[in-house]
Parts: structure tokens; sequence; C-alpha cells
């Protein structure tokens, strides 16, 4: 599930390396232009960062 996913990444296990903890690693630092081409590949992901930066809450999405 990729709500569990980035749990690890907010919440800090760094042991998650897999591909879509790796790409919540990357949404999190991206800048809004960078943000808006990862989100033609990758909207779900995207959206969960958003939900997540503006009400601290960690949405599950349908997968990508």
């Amino acid at each position: 599930m990729q709500s569990l996913d980035l749990e690890n990444v907010v919440y800090g296990n760094e042991n998650a390396t897999n591909f879509h903890a790796l790409l919540f690693r990357l949404l999190l630092k991206a800048d809004n232009h960078n943000l808006e081409l990862l989100r033609k590949g990758f909207p779900n992901a995207v959206s969960m960062v958003e939900r997540y930066k503006k009400s601290g809450l960690i949405w599950n999405l349908p997968y990508d």
C-alpha cells in the first residue's frame, strides 16, 4: 500500500527503500515545477503528498 510507504517516509523509517518509498522522498523534496512534471507520471502519489502537506493526514489513494 502506498499509504504505508508514505507513512514510513514521513515518520523517518530509512529502511524502506522500495520504489514508492523513494518516490515519496523525492516528492516531499520537489519544488512546484518538478512536482508538476512528476504529476504526469504519478498523479496519485503527488495527490497523496499534497494532501499530507495540507492536512497532515495520510490518505490511501488508488495505485498509479
